[in-house]
Order: structure tokens, then C-alpha cells, then sequence
């Protein structure tokens, strides 16, 4: 068994498959999961030509990711239901001061990998995850962004069409008087509809490792890839399910746009990682109200 480094390690250890309290503590299934990921780490030590040297291993990553997959990221579905009430109430509010809010629903074709890259933990465990509750989410700027890159492919060089939607400056633009400006349009970040998102593990197995390494540290001389290496499996988390996405403005003629291209852009670009591979397609539509 491996105990938690820090204060977690009176109540948290681990078999290398699962997480397992300690001294009687419960580790719940309504857990906070960004604590969970970002505050917990599993430290072994090794004595490497007489130095002390600390590895995180893949087998207790691979706990954390079964727990993350078991808890559902600690989706309670009760919590959901109180969120979704209080989002459907600051809309609400919005809408007394004068905004237009569109209500869409997004359902992922297959499975989606959103925020791999935010790796903010010890074992390099990359997902979205909301800042209060722990939830996953399609943040607000990666749902931006996803319009804006759909607009930018439709309308090419016209970045005066995309700052008066997205605000400026556009990447490319120098920040000046003319090209400052505040968008119009806020994309707020989708969360799970209809109950808990469903939560899985998934793996990528590259098989040329060594090759891929080298590249990506600019080495000059790579190994050529070849079948001889050692396939290395690399285990990641992906979800499923329904997801509210809220649009909001002042002006109905840039959220129209927004929308717009938000719809398309679910279905043809993708959100989040290896879209290449089939992860991420969403199907948007607008939400009867």
C-alpha cells in the first residue's frame, strides 16, 4: 500500500488499483474531484547512485483515474439538480436586465477529452473540471473558442465581423484603441444535463514512444520509428451525456452569429482533444423554450 503524501496520508492510500481510506475515514462517492485530483499524490522514493530520487507511478495514477471513473468525478446527482436550478435563476436574472439568453443542448457523438492539457497535479491528470463543485464542464472560453474558430474558417481575414462578436483584439491583432473592445457576446460553461455525465477511462497506446519523445524535445537526431518499440499505454479520462450550454447578449444580432456558429462548429471541428481520432463531435441544437 502506498500512503498520500502531505496531510492527505493519514486518510488516503492506495493498492495501485483503487483508493482506499484510512482509520476509518470515507472516501465519498460525492467527493470534491478537484481536490481529489489536484491535492492528491502518491510519492514513491528510489535510491538512484546514492540520491533519493521521487517517481509517481503509473499504477497509482491509474487509482486516481479508476476513482474518477467509479464517483463519476463526484457528480451527486442531487448537487446537480440544485446547480442547474440556481443557473436556470441568474438566467433569469439576466434576462430582467435586458439580455437574450439562448438555451442549447449538446450531445457528444461519441465521447469527449476536454482540458487534457491541464495537467495542475502530480500525476499529470489533464480534464475540465469545474472550480467549485468538481464537476466536468465544457468551459465558457473553450466553447468560445470553438465558435470563433468556425467563424474565422467562414470569414476568413474580416476581423472586424469577429471582433464585433468575439471582442478584440483577435489573435495576430496588436492591442490598440481601435482594436480593444469588450465582445458582446458570454458563453457560459456547459454543464451536464439530465443527470450525472458519464465518466470513462480511456487509452491511447502510441507505439513508437522513443520517436515521439525525441520530437517533441526538438531533438536532432530522433530514432526512426519502428515497430521494435515498446508499445507504452497512456491512460486518459473522457465523458458522455447531454450538456446545457447557455449563450447570452445584449445583442441579438451577434448572438444569432454566435449560435450560429456554435451549432456548426459542434458537428465539424469538435471540441477538445484528438478530434482526429473521433472524440469530441457534438450535436448542438437550440432548446425549445
Amino acid at each position: 500500500m502506498t500512503r498520500a503524501a502531505g496531510p492527505f496520508g493519514r486518510i488516503v492510500e492506495t493498492d495501485g488499483t483503487a483508493l482506499k481510506p484510512r482509520a476509518g475515514y470515507q472516501l465519498g462517492r460525492d467527493a470534491n474531484a478537484l481536490v481529489v485530483l489536484n491535492r492528491l499524490a502518491f510519492p514513491e522514493y528510489a535510491t538512484v547512485r546514492g540520491r533519493t530520487v521521487v517517481e509517481f507511478r503509473d499504477k497509482t495514477t491509474r487509482a486516481l483515474l479508476n476513482w474518477s471513473a467509479a464517483t463519476g468525478l463526484g457528480q451527486h446527482p442531487e448537487l446537480l439538480d440544485q446547480v442547474r436550478a440556481r443557473r436556470e435563476h441568474a438566467i433569469a436574472g439576466l434576462r430582467r436586465r435586458g439580455l437574450t439568453v439562448t438555451r442549447l443542448r449538446a450531445v457528444p457523438e461519441w465521447r469527449i477529452a476536454v482540458g487534457l492539457g491541464n495537467r495542475a497535479n502530480a500525476h499529470e491528470i489533464g480534464f475540465s473540471l469545474h472550480g467549485t463543485y468538481g464537476w466536468p464542464i465544457i468551459p465558457g472560453s473553450t466553447l468560445k473558442g470553438l465558435a470563433a474558430s468556425y467563424a474565422r474558417q467562414e470569414l476568413g481575414d474580416d476581423d472586424q465581423m469577429l471582433a464585433d462578436v468575439f471582442g478584440g483584439p483577435r489573435p495576430g491583432q496588436r492591442a490598440t484603441r481601435d482594436t480593444s473592445r469588450r465582445a458582446p457576446v458570454a458563453f457560459l460553461d456547459a454543464l451536464p444535463a439530465d443527470g450525472p455525465a458519464t465518466v470513462a477511462v480511456d487509452v491511447l497506446t502510441p507505439h513508437v514512444k522513443p520517436y515521439y519523445d525525441a520530437i517533441e524535445k526538438n531533438s536532432p537526431q530522433p530514432p526512426p520509428p519502428a515497430e521494435y518499440h515498446n508499445p507504452v499505454p497512456v491512460h486518459f479520462l473522457t465523458v458522455t451525456g447531454p450538456y446545457l450550454v447557455d449563450v447570452a447578449s445584449r445583442d441579438e444580432a451577434a448572438l444569432e452569429f454566435a449560435v450560429d456558429w456554435l451549432t456548426r462548429a459542434g458537428s465539424e471541428l469538435g471540441v477538445g482533444a484528438k478530434t482526429a481520432a473521433g472524440y469530441g463531435y457534438l450535436a448542438i441544437e437550440e432548446e425549445p423554450t
